[in-house]
């Protein structure tokens, strides 16, 4: 299991970083980030979320439609097929600091850790500013204790990514919402999602109590040049 020692989470403005600290939770829907479309850079549009499976054209035989049939190889790109509902929750992405890919660190692999863990460039079109939370484990556990209080269904994960030119069948059930393709794996992403079961699906703001006391506010870059790692031993990078 993978270990989470803090999160960061990108605003463009200082002032949707305040309204996090003070426990405020903008979550978009996942249809809304189906259709988003990036147009700096910034990575947060992808037609593959809400997937729930996925499948090659040289693995699939044939597709009908009455009495019309598609052969696999008129097929250009693989078969998407999306969650109605899923695309119904709201979801809070944020950034995380975790050791999926690095179970062992030593002083040789220190170094790469660390690479491996800050903010890469691609994301830095995400925000200018930047919230960091000191203490994952509270964070984790006020979320869990809204959603309760707030008797929502929802829960709480690491994301996983595939690559959509190999991957073929169905997503994990209890992963679903959590899935994204490699390309944006540099993200490390970590996400609250909630079905808040409204007619209308539409953004949300939810509130999980002042975290002033976990977190600090910064810039991305400042973030990198400040973060960091030292081992038992007296390593560091």
């Amino acid at each position: 299991m993978s270990t989470i020692f803090a999160f960061v989470k990108l605003f463009e403005k200082r002032e949707y970083a305040e309204d996090f600290v003070s426990g405020k939770l903008f979550m978009n829907t996942i249809g809304s980030f189906k259709e988003y479309k990036d147009e700096s850079g910034e990575l947060r549009g992808d037609e593959y979320e809400g997937v729930v499976a996925l499948y090659q054209p040289d693995k699939v035989g044939e597709i009908r439609f009455g009495e019309h049939i598609i052969p696999a190889s008129d097929l250009a790109a693989p078969i998407v097929v999306h969650g109605d509902h899923l695309l119904t929750h709201n979801v809070f992405c944020i950034y995380s600091l975790n050791s999926r890919g690095h179970e062992t660190v030593s002083s040789e692999t220190l170094s790469d850790f660390k690479r491996a863990i800050e903010l890469h460039d691609s994301c830095f079109g995400l925000g200018k500013f930047c919230v960091v939370i000191l203490n994952a484990s509270q964070f984790i556990e006020r979320c869990k204790s809204a959603i309760e209080k707030l008797n929502f269904h929802g829960n709480l994960g690491l994301v996983d990514y595939f690559n959509e030119h190999e991957f073929h069948g169905n997503m994990p059930e209890a992963k679903l919402g959590y899935q994204k393709r490699s390309l944006f794996s540099r993200q490390r992403e970590y996400r609250v999602k909630v079905d808040t079961n409204r007619s209308e699906p539409s953004p949300y703001t939810f509130e999980i109590g002042d975290l002033s006391d976990i977190a600090v506010i910064t810039t991305p870059k400042e973030f990198n040049a400040k973060l960091e790692l030292k081992l038992p031993d007296g390593s560091h990078a």
